[in-house]
């Protein structure tokens, strides 16, 4: 029995710490710009309207770049994707979570979202998991 494999049966793979770590995203990103709108859920977080546009998207998740510091790793925000100032919009909004916050050399932040429900927009409004 070799010390990488102590258990008879099973194999042990080594992997390289920068390899393993460098790309951990389970869905190909595609660089776009399409609107989107974002609004805090709970009122502790402020209330504004942070109208910008996706830098990159993969599914179920939005990298947006935004002048506004006011966002935090874990903040709940309600994301209108695509979002289009006419009152004939899509109607669906987005329950997301920031899952990564870095500021930019320039002042700006990236804020990474990661989306976990779709909000139908009707009378009856219903969350629908993805």
């Amino acid at each position: 029995m070799s010390a990488l494999n102590p258990v008879p049966g099973i194999s042990a793979e080594i992997h390289e710490p920068d390899a393993f770590q460098a790309e951990r995203r389970r869905a190909a990103r595609a660089s776009v710009l399409i609107p989107v709108r974002l609004r805090p859920v709970r009122f502790d977080d402020g209330n504004f309207e942070d109208v910008t546009s996706t830098t990159n998207i993969s599914r179920g998740c939005l990298n947006v770049m935004t002048w506004r510091d006011s966002y935090y790793a874990g903040m709940r925000v309600l994301v209108s994707y695509p979002f289009t100032s006419s009152s004939k919009g899509t109607g669906w909004e987005y329950l997301s979570e920031v899952v990564r916050l870095t500021q930019l050399p320039d002042g700006r932040f990236q804020v990474a979202l990661k989306l976990q429900f779709v909000m139908q927009a009707s009378p009856n409004p219903r969350l629908i998991p993805l």
